[in-house]
């Protein structure tokens, strides 16, 4: 199968406070999996492809707002929810070099 994410994904967790535009419809999630160019995330109801997201992602030490476009939504076959594919689209250039550092393996240096 062949890769269309434009930058590489890593599994991490984060809660994620979601507002579907226009009509101000506010959930709070978490992140499944997340990159600079997007994030995925738990849902409780379907969102259809291509409608815009306000997140606010908790990075515990800092609060992360842009906007999001779904690219899909499918249900999860392990649970009663959904799982939902968001593109970033309006995102700053120093949020962006903060999720990068986020998600940088550490290091590891010898003594």
């Amino acid at each position: 199968m062949m890769e269309r994410r434009k930058t590489p994904r890593t599994s991490v967790s984060f809660p994620v406070e979601c507002n579907i535009l226009p009509e101000r419809s506010y959930f709070y999630t978490v992140t499944k999996d997340l990159s600079v160019g997007g994030v995925r995330i738990i849902s409780n109801k379907f969102i259809s492809k291509d409608n815009v997201l306000k997140l606010n992602i908790n990075f515990i030490d800092k609060v992360i707002s842009m906007k999001a476009k779904v690219s899909w939504c499918n249900e999860n076959r392990a649970s009663d929810r959904y799982l939902a594919g968001l593109e970033f689209l309006e995102i700053g250039k120093e949020p962006q070099r903060y999720i990068s550092s986020c998600l940088e393996e550490p290091t590891i240096t010898s003594s």
